[in-house]
């Protein structure tokens, strides 16, 4: 009985590996290249005037620069939806005020790209660690040419 088993489990095995389907391995996710960070322009560390619009070609990247405190737990969020048709965001970066501890006080450079002619706001908001209440918030108008 042993030796019809141990043949019809073979059979079966056999038999499973000669149907004609192959079985391709699941292709692992690939992640995006991650663009190489910009270096910083001096003139990018100059404070950000919200009272002055910020003009820019179409095409074109340009920075918002907030002086930050990321202690205790503080730090800039885009808080309201940008108008991606318009500006689309990069990245933003940290620069410290000593450069050998960033977690100190700073500024935060925000880099956005202008993709089409029209005028819109950017706001960011200044918020405590997890909360969704801003300790103050500035509005950037951008009129893309």
């Amino acid at each position: 009985m042993r030796k019809l088993f141990l043949v019809i489990t073979l059979a079966m095995l056999f038999l499973s590996a000669c149907n004609g389907t192959s079985t391709q391995p699941t292709p692992k996710p690939t992640s995006a290249a991650v663009p190489a960070k910009p270096t910083i322009d001096p003139a990018e560390l100059e404070i950000t005037n919200p009272a002055n619009p910020i003009e820019v070609d179409a095409g074109k990247e340009f920075t918002i620069t907030v002086r930050t405190n990321p202690f205790p737990d503080y730090h800039w969020e885009v808080a309201e939806q940008i108008d991606s048709s318009i500006v689309q965001y990069v990245w933003k970066d940290h620069v410290a005020d000593n450069p050998s501890n960033s977690e100190v006080s700073g500024k935060d450079i925000w880099r956005f790209k202008a993709v089409a002619p029209g005028k819109t706001t950017i706001t960011l908001g200044y918020y405590y660690a997890d909360t969704d209440t801003t300790a103050k918030t500035e509005a950037f108008t951008i009129v893309v040419k």
